[in-house]
């Protein structure tokens, strides 16, 4: 049987859930995780599997595999919680927070999507962002500042992770930079002057998030989210098909380069009543060998201040 068949690959992914799947939430969260930690280790193997998008797809549309993944993904995002929470910890009680930092094992995956989103939001030093869903430790915003000297506001609804994350911000000396407040997408838009608002991964549900913003958000706000467009890595993230409301607009769509494997997915709100365009980039680079496309599309001025809500 090939490594990478349907028959495999589904039953990898069925053997996995067998041993996953009584976990519940709070065991991850607070058990050692030497008794669930190499499942999720083969699961992270399992989808850095090279597959083309035929076979993605067929196993996306496994009616038997649909709610076994489904459930997968929600413990691995739990487990991720986990992660970051007690990383976090062990920096604020460490004696070099950014020396601890620097050694996270995804600070480069978010030192490049900070790239991401400095060129996609076309950021310059100086400028705040919002990030909607910044959770126990923010790397995406501590990126931004400490690599191009841009702001944020780290929106969580959760006491803990804001305590957390507030004082891992303090320790590495960005309290000045950077604040964490405590709401949801309900909080949106804030009084603060903001050149884009960051949907984290993790912000769920994604339809009533943005449904909600293609209401109250201004013409001309800038908004960005990630997603896992390629291989099975897909199929881990249940919030990469949604239905994106009509007033939002895609300007750009900068495709991953190792060690990221998301997406960074750009939209403007634009319901054709207030937002004006005058100047509009497109950058193009096509891959012929791989038929990889990059496309950067950077709105270089709309309205002033169009980020701005006030009362």
């Amino acid at each position: 049987m090939k490594e990478n068949s349907l028959d495999t690959i589904r039953n990898k992914f069925l053997d996995i859930y067998a041993a996953i799947r009584n976990l519940s939430d709070v065991e991850i969260l607070n058990s050692p995780d030497d008794i669930f930690r190499p499942h999720f280790e083969r699961l992270n193997r399992l989808a850095a599997i090279d597959v083309n998008d035929s076979l993605a797809d067929k196993i996306f549309h496994d009616l038997k595999l649909q709610p076994v993944i489904k459930h997968i993904s929600h413990l691995k995002r739990i487990n991720g919680l986990r992660m970051e929470i007690e990383f976090a910890r062990s920096i604020i009680a460490g004696p070099d927070p950014w020396t601890m930092i620097e050694n996270f094992v995804y600070y480069p995956n978010y030192l490049e999507l900070a790239k991401m989103e400095y060129k996609g939001g076309n950021l310059r030093r100086g400028n705040r962002v919002v990030f909607l869903g910044s959770g126990p430790m923010p790397l995406s915003l501590i990126c931004l500042c400490k690599q191009y000297g841009v702001d944020g506001i780290g929106i969580e609804q959760v006491p803990e992770y804001i305590k957390l994350s507030e004082n891992l911000i303090k320790n590495l000396g960005l309290a000045g930079h950077i604040r964490i407040m405590q709401g949801n997408h309900f909080s949106l838009p804030l009084e603060d002057d903001c050149r884009l608002i960051m949907v984290a991964a993790d912000a769920l549900p994604k339809d009533e998030i943005f449904s909600h913003l293609a209401k109250v958000l201004p013409d001309g706000t800038m908004l960005s989210y990630r997603i896992y467009e390629k291989g099975l890595r897909r199929l881990l993230d249940s919030q990469s098909v949604f239905n994106l409301p009509s007033e939002f607009k895609e300007y750009a769509r900068i495709r991953p380069e190792p060690p990221v494997n998301n997406t960074s997915v750009f939209i403007i709100k634009n319901t054709g009543r207030s937002c004006e365009t005058s100047k509009c980039t497109r950058i193009r680079k096509q891959n012929t060998g791989n038929q990889n496309v990059k496309k950067t599309v950077v709105y270089h001025k709309i309205n002033s201040n169009p980020f701005s809500h006030r009362g």
